[in-house]
């Protein structure tokens, strides 16, 4: 897949987060497509196990994948109906869920600095 960059100043967990969700984006992992598991995550990125399930966990939150206990985690499929009703409001509904993601990833960044006291 990828790895840290040393350069980025974002926590690895958002480096992972955002490899994956660029990989999603660009089609390599379809709809309904499996991801790799956290221990390969955390093999092919040089990361914790821990540091991959926070990556998957943020994608989670933003409803770009489902995790299944047991099963893994897969790319989050719409339905049609959700699809249309996308369209018929021009995006709306996908400017809800970005700023819903935002709001969840700041306030995750904000508990793991909180932690870290």
């Amino acid at each position: 897949m990828a790895s840290l960059d040393p350069d980025d100043p974002r926590a690895p967990y958002l480096q992972v987060a955002g490899g994956l969700r660029a990989a999603i984006q660009a089609g390599e992992y379809g709809p309904g497509a499996q991801l790799p598991t956290y221990q390969e995550l955390a093999d092919s990125w040089g990361v914790a196990i821990n540091t991959a399930k926070s990556a998957v966990t943020l994608l989670r939150d933003e409803g770009l994948v489902v995790t299944r206990h047991g099963k893994g985690s897969f790319v989050r499929t719409q339905s049609a109906e959700t699809e249309s009703a996308g369209r018929a409001d021009d995006g709306g509904n996908e400017r809800l869920w970005q700023a819903i993601a935002e709001i969840r990833r700041r306030l995750s960044e904000i508990e793991r600095r909180l932690d870290h006291r």
